[in-house]
């Protein structure tokens, strides 16, 4: 594998919160048996709605990462978040280092939408009980930063603080700005994920208003269909990801063993439509030929896609349009087909996933992928089991957001 890329950063911790898992051996090893966390929804009453199914975050409690007063004052999104933040902290064994050193210490967690469910609850408040109730904590509960700035304040980290807003591509844009910091010297040490907790009754309303969600009730576990000709709609899900970054200097010095590499990064417009990719798929091609040319990597070095794949018959064309282009030889995953799609927050589970496929030679399963599409590609998908792949070294992470935003995230294995 070439190796004349702009300089890579170690990852050497994980944390999640998913629909399959809070805690990344239960979310890795639910996604290796092609689990689906798909169900009803049980957060609000779905029964006025056209879609009544979600990924929610069933066994999470933010009380295992944080005082009662703590997550009181924070929103869902918030507690998923620094939950995330704290675990791929502890995974990495960093806690002490960023106590001796805070200043060395950065974070990127990002957010596509922020704390709706506080601003809808606190909205209803407003119009029924007047100013005067609202609660004193709705903007610091709100506003999509504050991920970001609540693990900073847990751990005590005082180096860069970012939260990017990219939409659905809000978790690859925290890895890559991740990376940047690395690269630039601005940190040691970068904490990066994204966190969302979208299912709300506004939320909900709002794509089902566009028809972008399954309307398959009766089956939850098979509604999240990428490259499938049955698909009709995206599965909306909630929850965090977060992985430590090292400098490969910074973590040698202390003996640290690295899970893999994220290499580089491409980012693309496509200048095109609100909520649609260009059909040709000719973004989100750039965005991963960037990503290699960043990593010092060939196409031929990628041997797996974590693809975006959300199950929209105007997502899944143009994406695997693209990758036949550029790496048609890869094994590509969906595993949005057991997840749903956490919009900020998936760019980063998924990048988890990368890692972890990297590091243990086998990629995850697409469930419900039942017939290929006409409309997209004969790739090499990777059916409803987990494949082992002994010579895994490179994968790629797809990531597109409305807006027409494409982040394509490169990692090496370190083995």
């Amino acid at each position: 594998m070439s190796s004349t890329g702009n300089g890579h950063a170690l990852i050497t911790g994980l944390g999640a919160v998913t629909p399959l898992g809070s805690g990344v051996e239960n979310f890795w090893d639910a996604a290796l048996h092609g689990k689906s966390g798909i169900g009803e929804i049980t957060l609000f009453d779905p029964s006025p709605y056209p879609s009544r199914i979600a990924g929610e975050c069933r066994d999470f409690d933010p009380t295992d990462y944080m005082s009662r007063k703590e997550a009181r004052r924070m929103d869902r999104y918030g507690q998923f978040g620094v939950a995330a933040g704290i675990e791929a902290a502890q995974h990495a064994g960093i806690v002490d280092i960023v106590r001796r050193r805070p200043e060395r210490v950065a974070i990127v967690i990002g957010s596509g939408i922020g704390g709706i469910s506080t601003w809808e609850r606190e909205y209803r408040v407003l119009h029924e009980r007047g100013p005067g109730r609202v609660s004193p904590f709705l903007i610091t509960m709100m506003v999509p930063n504050m991920a970001a700035g609540q693990l900073a304040i847990m751990l005590g980290a005082t180096g860069p603080t970012q939260c990017p807003v990219l939409a659905c591509a809000t978790g690859g844009e925290a890895i890559a700005e991740g990376l940047e910091l690395i690269r630039r010297g601005d940190a040691d040490v970068v904490i990066a994920g994204s966190s969302e907790a979208p299912i709300t009754p506004l939320s909900m309303a709002g794509f089902c208003a566009i028809r972008a969600v399954s309307r398959r009730n009766e089956e939850p576990h098979r509604a999240s269909r990428p490259f499938d000709a049955g698909r009709d709609g995206f599965v909306m899900s909630e929850g965090a990801g977060a992985m430590v970054l090292e400098s490969p200097e910074h973590a040698e010095r202390r003996g640290a063993e690295p899970i893999a590499a994220v290499a580089g990064y491409g980012r693309t417009t496509d200048a095109y439509h609100v909520t649609a990719p260009d059909e040709q798929g000719r973004g989100v091609e750039r965005a991963i030929r960037l990503a290699l040319e960043d990593a010092g990597m060939s196409p031929e070095d990628v041997g797996h896609v974590n693809a975006h794949a959300t199950a929209t018959p105007t997502g899944d064309g143009p994406e695997t349009r693209a990758i036949a282009r550029v790496v048609p030889h890869a094994h590509v995953s969906g595993t949005k087909s057991m997840t749903g799609h956490s919009f900020g927050a998936v760019g980063t589970t998924e990048g988890i996933m990368c890692a972890l496929a990297l590091k243990h030679k086998v990629v995850p399963p697409t469930i419900n992928l039942e017939r290929v599409a006409d409309d997209c590609e004969r790739l090499n998908y990777v059916g409803p089991e987990a494949r082992r792949v002994p010579d895994l070294k490179g994968a790629i992470s797809n990531s597109m957001g409305f807006g027409g935003h494409n982040v394509v995230v490169a990692f090496r294995s370190v083995e």
